[in-house]
């Protein structure tokens, strides 16, 4: 299973902390679009994570095998 992951910015301007969520359907997308998301804010105080949530975004389901005994008509 795949699972919607939340990649969250935060950051600090004039004493106020501000944060950004955006949703990707994977970890993988998510962990792509950090260091991009995160560039602009790398040089304040800040900080950017992706965090897993519990929704399932893809089932990867596999058929089953066809008995051996089972004979096509």
């Amino acid at each position: 299973m795949t699972f919607y992951t939340m990649l969250v910015l935060t950051y600090v301007v004039a004493g106020v902390e501000i944060e950004k969520k955006t949703l990707y359907r994977t970890a993988y997308e998510c962990g792509n679009a950090l260091p991009t998301v995160y560039e602009p804010y790398q040089d304040m105080d800040s900080m950017a994570q992706c965090i897993e949530t519990d929704k399932v975004s893809a089932l990867l389901l596999k058929p089953k095998l066809r008995p051996k005994n089972l004979r096509l008509k």
